[in-house]
């Protein structure tokens, strides 16, 4: 009667250990799927300086789509002005943008999570018209009054491109819902300049500068994802 007794008992722990062993490869066979779709939303940031900065009016939207796990194509287009008075130039810069390229997810998501942490490329393009009001002359003397050109000058047809580097993050407050910010590193390729005079500033770029290509910008916004599939 012992030995059957063993012997029943090394079969429950064998059907029961054998059990539990199906239960942990099945759980940990679960697969998340990843949503695809066209996730779009705007630049809160353009928004609030609108409001905030009497010489500045933007808008901006925000695109992606996700091509593999890690992987997405976005971009960015909008329209900017500005209408800048300084101690020695008054001018306005008003046109269009439009930025294109990749950004790659470097977040390790847990379960069914969906956030990035991200590093982008784009190429920006920006066509635009800059009106030159009045400038004032550069001079190192003190002892002589400065002389103002009043110009009132429109310059129209210009252009500027650039490439541009991104580090930012997305993150999913509610199903498809996201908010985003970014750091944005930008070096000019190529400009299309008025005659005589530097572009001062461009849609997409920002400020310009004498003594190099180099500008910076940052952007935050929502985004609304429109899920297309599964896999």
């Amino acid at each position: 009667m012992y030995k059957y007794f063993i012997s029943l008992s090394f079969v429950l722990i064998s059907v029961f250990g054998f059990a539990q062993g199906e239960n942990e490869i099945s759980t940990d066979s679960i697969i998340y799927k990843k949503t695809y779709g066209l996730r779009a939303g705007i630049d809160a940031a353009s928004l609030i300086r609108t409001g905030i900065d009497p010489e500045y009016t933007g808008f901006q939207i925000l695109a992606d789509y996700r091509l593999t796990d890690r992987l997405y194509v976005a971009g960015e287009i909008g329209n900017e002005s500005l209408d800048r008075t300084s101690e020695s130039v008054d001018y306005e810069s008003t046109g269009q943008f439009l930025k294109a390229g990749v950004d790659y997810n470097f977040y390790q998501n847990w379960l069914d999570m969906d956030n990035m942490i991200y590093g982008g490329a784009r190429l920006g393009f920006a066509n635009f018209s800059q009106t030159l009001n009045r400038y004032d002359y550069n001079t190192d003397n003190n002892y002589f009054p400065i002389f103002t050109n009043v110009v009132d000058r429109e310059f129209s047809g210009l252009n500027m491109v650039w490439i541009e580097i991104q580090l930012g993050i997305k993150v999913e407050v509610l199903n498809n819902f996201f908010v985003i910010a970014n750091l944005q590193l930008k070096h000019r390729l190529t400009e299309n300049a008025p005659e005589n005079f530097d572009n001062l500033y461009a849609p997409g770029f920002g400020r310009t500068y004498d003594r190099g290509n180099i500008g910076a910008g940052y952007s935050y916004g929502i985004m609304y994802r429109i899920p297309f599939f599964k896999k």
